[in-house]
């Protein structure tokens, strides 16, 4: 129990860091991704926080993983280096003794994972893309932009020529033209005026001064009206800036759905491709007496058509017709099957990844006595990323149908798990007193 835990000790410094770290990486890249809405958008401090709060379910389900593997790639990397792997050795514990520890917590992660991926992460993928959703809905913040005729403005375009420079609600020379084909030509302009949001952003009142309409009956050009005012204020409702969330659920993806309601789904897309097949062997069994009966009644008659008449042709090709479109429909439905499995699987494999890691990083890490963090994250990262890449394109391949989906996400799993098997047992065998003289 005491060896256990000293092994462990080593172990959580490291994985924490590393969870940390490959967090705060993926945390950048989401900041990135959601620049352009927080640029565009009015969203206040709490929106912004929940966007990246939802964001660390999927960032969490990749990062312990790679969080694993990086920290018995370096918690191994230490006690070698420290020769503490040689002293126990010299002291008759074997490497596979020492791994139990890290094994038993990679087994307890592993577990945890697979609850959090079927009932924390759809939930928070969910929730993100509804969020996302309507974030997206809101138009952008409108920006009053100096020499540009703006069409923001639902039936009106601003023209500002000059923006004060101490005041930012204060435009100078402002041309207004309505756009309303049912009005006659009206345009409005002012030497200056004021910029006046109301209700959060999402009303606002353009307010002009010591202005002029001018407006030209369509009709008769000759018919002109001039009106002077002192203060003229346009007022735009509803500008749409500000976020309304949806109250009606929107649907839900394959990742934003559990391990148990996907089987339920395949289950009933298998029912219905089987329903569908059973009546495409219906279609064509009845196409083919149908064909026959066009047949036998030309015969009858004495008088023969040539194999290629317009009656025969023309049923033979709506035959055809159907058995293709039901054919595609069929194979939609062994896509959709496909893409359900392999979310299936992939909810399981990637948390057994974390197993699989100790038993590859652990004797990768004892053979690295130098190097400290650096080489043991580098070598973690190499790692990680094969076995991405080959999770993905086991995805890619699965969902095509070209492998079954489970062989597509856990290949990478039964070959890296082997491979590192190996490594523990060959590092074993290879111990100091078993060598030959």
């Amino acid at each position: 129990m005491i060896l256990d835990r000293y092994v462990l000790r080593h172990h959580v410094g490291p994985f924490l860091f590393a969870v940390i770290t490959i967090t705060f990486f993926f945390v950048m890249r989401v900041l990135v991704d959601f620049l352009g809405l927080f640029a565009s958008r009015d969203l206040s401090p709490f929106t912004i926080a929940e966007l990246f709060a939802l964001s660390l379910g999927w960032i969490l389900a990749l990062t312990f993983p790679m969080a694993a593997l990086v920290a018995v790639v370096m918690g191994f990397g230490r006690l070698a280096q420290d020769s503490e792997l040689d002293a126990f050795h010299a002291g008759g514990v074997s490497f596979l003794r020492l791994l139990a520890p890290v094994i038993g917590a990679s087994l307890v992660l592993t577990v945890a994972l697979v609850y959090y991926n079927n009932v924390v992460l759809p939930e928070a993928n969910h929730r993100l893309k509804t969020l996302t959703a309507d974030v997206r809905k809101m138009r952008p913040t409108i920006a009053i932009r100096e020499g540009v005729f703006m069409d923001d403005f639902d039936g009106y375009t601003l023209l500002v020529r000059r923006l004060d420079e101490d005041d930012p609600n204060v435009i100078h020379d402002v041309t207004v033209y309505v756009r309303d084909p049912r009005d006659p030509t009206r345009t409005i302009h002012a030497p200056w005026g004021e910029l006046i949001p109301e209700n959060g952003g999402d009303r606002l009142v353009i307010r002009l001064h010591d202005g002029e309409i001018h407006e030209v009956d369509k009709s008769d050009s000759k018919d002109y009206f001039r009106l002077a005012f002192k203060t003229h204020d346009l007022i735009f409702d509803d500008l749409g800036t500000q976020l309304e969330r949806r109250e009606e659920d929107l649907s839900r993806g394959d990742r934003e759905l559990s391990a148990a309601r996907m089987r339920e789904i395949t289950h009933e897309l298998a029912g219905e491709k089987a329903a569908q097949a059973d009546s495409l062997v219906a279609l064509a069994g009845q196409g083919i007496d149908d064909f026959r009966e066009q047949v036998a009644r030309a015969l009858a008659t004495g008088t023969p058509r040539k194999p290629g008449s317009a009656e025969i042709l023309s049923g033979s090709r709506t035959l055809l017709r159907k058995l293709r479109n039901g054919e595609r429909a069929i194979d939609r439905k062994q896509r959709d099957i496909n893409r359900y499995d392999v979310e299936i699987h992939k909810k399981y494999a990637f948390p057994v990844a974390c197993f699989v890691f100790v038993l590859v990083g652990a004797p990768i890490g004892a053979m690295v006595r130098r190097g400290g963090a650096g080489v043991g994250g580098g070598l973690s990262f190499s790692f990680f990323l094969v076995y991405y890449m080959a999770s993905l394109g086991g995805e890619k391949l699965g969902d095509r149908g070209i492998i079954p989906p489970a062989v597509g996400m856990w290949a990478i799993n039964v070959a890296l798990g082997l491979w590192g098997l190996y490594l523990v047992l060959d590092r074993d065998s290879r111990l100091p007193w078993r060598r030959r003289a």
